[in-house]
């Protein structure tokens, strides 16, 4: 029984990656898991292996940035489970395209999953962890406890500025205002929202950004990546699990005061 038994969590993008990583740990801490994914290959592969740490789990097919489809889902997962505790709102897309060349279809693309799908699925599940909070907490404004926990990836370039993925960079720095506007409207209903901003990990996305800076710049491949650790104070790329183990703290009941934080997970690039 992990401190988790009993738990419904939603994690978008969990296919591969962070969020594959996340769902696992969430199962292995006692969580029933959403795998909500838009590649539905790497979804039932992740369900799968979910299931054989003995828990429940569902693969889900959802585009992020369809706010019908987002919504359809919170109803769906509420059908399946019953309820939603925790949501963790990992789905991302990003490129690596110099400043003066970036197009409104670029633009477009990284906001509407990055920044729109964000908001929609914290806003479907937020009024259903809402309708789950006991009557007396609404009335008073105020909870003792946690009634909900929602976890928000940005990144570290949504800290400072990117001249070679503004539109990203843009968008993750949304997230981190999105998370504090969530925590505040959310925090009467005794609801944390808080973000997790990774630095490098290796992760696929990660390799497919270093090739296109390769490919922009001329260096090989990794060599963009070896010259950014150099600037880490812990001179090495996280793991996936790493991140997600900083997931699970703010989804667990040792978070429950901590809410509209953005937790740096970036061997110490950032400090602020």
């Amino acid at each position: 029984m992990g401190v988790l038994s009993g738990k419904v969590a939603i994690v978008t993008g969990a296919g591969q990656g962070i969020g594959k990583a996340t769902a696992l740990r969430l199962a292995r801490e006692g969580a029933d898991v959403v795998v909500a994914e838009y590649n539905m290959e790497t979804a039932r592969a992740a369900a799968s292996d979910i299931r054989a740490l003995g828990r429940h789990a569902l693969a889900y097919h959802i585009d992020v940035s369809d706010v019908k489809m987002v919504r359809k889902m919170a109803k769906d997962v509420v059908e399946r489970f019953g309820r939603i505790d925790i949501l963790v709102n990992n789905a991302g897309v990003s490129e690596i395209k110099p400043f003066m060349e970036i197009t409104e279809v670029d633009w477009d693309r990284i906001t509407r999953v990055n920044e729109k799908g964000l908001f929609f699925c914290l806003q479907a599940v937020a009024a259903q962890m809402i309708e789950q909070v006991p009557e007396e907490v609404k009335k008073a404004g105020k909870a003792d406890r946690s009634y909900g926990k929602i976890v928000n990836l940005t990144s570290i370039s949504g800290q400072r500025g990117r001249p070679l993925h503004p539109h990203y960079a843009a968008s993750k720095a949304a997230v981190i205002s999105i998370t504090q506007s969530a925590a505040l409207a959310l925090a009467p209903y005794g609801i944390n929202v808080n973000a997790v901003s990774p630095g490098v990990v290796k992760t696929p996305l990660w390799k497919q950004l270093d090739a296109e800076r390769a490919r922009l710049t001329g260096a090989r491949p990794g060599e963009s990546m070896e010259a950014f650790l150099e600037k880490v104070p812990l001179r090495r790329a996280a793991l996936p699990e790493d991140v997600a183990a900083a997931i699970f703290f703010l989804c667990s009941p040792e978070s429950d005061m901590v809410t509209g934080h953005t937790l740096n997970v970036d061997g110490g690039y950032e400090m602020h």
